[in-house]
């Protein structure tokens, strides 16, 4: 590779991703936009990720760092650490973009007119273990355009989720992540970041499915639902003593709602996509 910085770094953290790592560093692999480089972040995988990984021998991937066990947090810091772009997209070690999705979310952050703008995002699909594309109960979507903390945070706590996306629905600044405290928690660990990102500039809303989130049985078992419930309502607390000029006493209840019939809703989703 030149000795020129690339213009985006897909980070991707892994850990026992040897089922799904080929697929997803392909579809970075095969982007219309090119200038990108792809560091990983390998948290102790003891199955054949990291040489899977090697295996590709392709020169856009700078950097494979091997921890030891950590937090998942903590691993998503490290492979955000490893970077050198001044445009960072954090992808997980199953998800996949679309062919188009670097060159327009590129294309969205380097206009002028949204200099202003920490990070842009898009609308995502759901897929299950074998790729097969499959309804939402909770998909959400926003028109095209600039959105403010004011704007963002009302609605994202009134969804009761995270309506902006997980990590391969977004593509942030290096300069404003740096602004920003490392990932933290579990659950919301990256909506926690969205909203860090809020308070340092504006999210721009591309408008456009450009990724998918892959799903399985375990992600939306019961359990699991009841722990994810707890923590988002916890984190919808939490925004609205932090930011109580933004967010309303309504909004916080109206999320709690919204959040409980979001479990519901996965609950139901499961036994259809998981049965079929």
């Amino acid at each position: 590779m030149s000795n020129k910085d690339p213009v985006i770094s897909i980070c991707i953290p892994t850990h026992n991703g040897s089922k799904h790592i080929s697929e997803t560093i392909k579809s970075v692999l095969n982007q219309t936009f090119q200038d990108f480089e792809i560091v990983i972040s390998d948290n102790g995988s003891t199955d054949d990720t990291v040489q899977i990984i090697k295996n590709f021998n392709d020169p856009r991937i700078t950097k494979i760092d091997c921890l030891q066990p950590v937090s998942p947090a903590d691993n998503w810091n490290n492979a955000v650490r490893l970077a050198s772009a001044g445009l960072i997209k954090l992808l997980c070690q199953d998800d996949v973009i679309f062919s188009g999705c670097l060159e327009k979310e590129v294309k969205a952050l380097s206009e002028p007119s949204n200099a202003d703008c920490s990070f842009c995002f898009h609308t995502r699909n759901l897929i299950t273990e074998n790729g097969r594309h499959v309804w939402d109960p909770i998909k959400s979507s926003f028109r095209a355009g600039k959105y403010s903390i004011s704007e963002l945070l009302p609605r994202i706590v009134r969804s009761g989720g995270n309506p902006i996306g997980q990590p391969m629905a977004v593509t942030f600044r290096s300069e404003s992540f740096e602004k920003s405290s490392p990932f933290i928690g579990e659950f919301v660990i990256d909506l926690d970041m969205w909203v860090k990102l809020l308070e340092n500039g504006n999210g721009l809303a591309l408008g456009e499915v450009l990724s998918a989130f892959r799903v399985n049985g375990d992600s939306w078992g019961i359990e699991l639902s009841k722990k994810q419930f707890r923590m988002m309502y916890d984190f919808n607390l939490k925004m609205r003593a932090k930011h109580p000029n933004i967010v309303t006493r309504l909004d916080s209840e109206k999320g709690r709602l919204k959040c409980f019939i979001r479990t519901f809703a996965r609950r139901f989703a499961s036994r259809w996509v998981f049965r079929n």
